[in-house]
């Protein structure tokens, strides 16, 4: 079993066909036979799970995860949800076992459980027009008897209100909770007293970064973090403008440097913003850091501020969600009730 769901598990998909939104920066991909057979095990599980039924069937801790984070993608994950506004939120659970396995009866009551934790999580922020787009399951840690798990869940809400680029007037302060919230001193510094442009930037990718049309699912979700721009530096032959930052795809500035500031003017938020989209949106062949064979799904963007030698540094990072896309032959599920 363990081996087969490998397998399935790193078959590549290409050639989906996208809604054309307002630009669709994913690579096209091709359906195959394993999004059939993925379908097929996530269905078994469920009807035998609510079937009640006893057996002796059993399943390694690496597939148990792989069954709870697929069937609860394939139930209730929508990859075809257009988004501007996304959470994270993250919950543990235990699962018992017995000799390094875990039986199937126990897994799909974990399902259960784990779904009425992402229930919990649904229904604790006060939104409109609330979404699950994927989970990630993963090992926490075990030991011979009991195998501990950690969800992480994003969630899409609200209607898509931004446009896809800056305008050529507002600045944005780098990061909202600097000082006293907001520290533009630019011309039009008032518009956002308490703006945040790691959020502006994060909220125009996942407004405009197109989703597929029809019934579809990530599996396999994975998370990338970037903690220092730096690593992700700019190519000078591309004839990049200097200036005190534009040194990396994430904005990154330095005190070190003359007219050191953390108010970012419109010319540069696009910079960035275009920068950014350029480094996820592109596969690890080809300069970027979007794993081959998967699909953008989400992107936490935040300022941060700290000190290198004697400079104070302004600079985002950012957690990135990919998955496998799957075509599912069932309507995506709520998890109102």
């Amino acid at each position: 079993m363990k081996k087969t769901i490998t397998f399935l598990l790193f078959l590549l998909i290409s050639g989906i066909i996208f809604s054309c939104k307002k630009e669709t920066p994913n690579e096209v991909q091709s359906l195959n036979v394993s999004d059939n057979k993925v379908s097929s095990l996530v269905r078994n599980f469920k009807q035998f799970g609510s079937a009640g039924l006893k057996s002796s069937w059993e399943v390694s801790p690496d597939s148990a995860i792989w069954y709870l984070g697929a069937t609860a993608n394939y139930t209730y994950g929508d990859a075809s949800r257009e988004t501007e506004n996304t959470w994270t939120d993250t919950c543990f659970f235990a699962i018992p076992m017995a000799n390094q396995k875990v039986t199937v009866s126990v897994l799909f009551n974990k399902y259960a459980e784990l779904i009425d934790k992402l229930r919990d999580m649904y229904h604790s922020r006060n939104e409109e027009n609330k979404q699950l787009l994927a989970v990630s399951v993963k090992i926490s840690n075990y030991n011979t008897d009991t195998l501990v798990c950690m969800a992480t869940a994003t969630f899409a809400y609200g209607p898509i209100l931004v446009s896809c680029v800056f305008n050529n007037t507002d600045y944005w302060s780098f990061w909202k909770y600097y000082g006293n919230g907001g520290i533009c001193d630019g011309p039009n510094s008032g518009t956002h007293p308490e703006s945040d442009a790691a959020e502006e930037i994060q909220k125009r990718i996942m407004a405009c970064k197109g989703v597929p049309m029809g019934n579809y699912y990530y599996e396999n979700v994975i998370t990338e973090t970037i903690i220092d721009p730096l690593e992700y530096p700019i190519d000078p032959t591309f004839n990049t403008p200097v200036s005190n930052d534009r040194y990396s795809h994430l904005y990154w500035n330095s005190s070190q440097y003359p007219n050191f500031d953390g108010c970012i003017s419109p010319a540069d938020l696009n910079f960035y913003l275009a920068k950014t989209k350029d480094l996820i949106y592109k596969d690890t062949i080809n300069g970027g850091i979007r794993p081959v064979g998967y699909s953008f799904i989400s992107i936490d963007m935040q300022g941060n501020e700290g000190m290198e030698a004697w400079y104070t540094l302004y600079y985002h990072i950012a957690f990135i969600k990919y998955g496998i896309l799957r075509l599912s032959p069932d309507p995506t599920l709520k998890l109102d009730n």
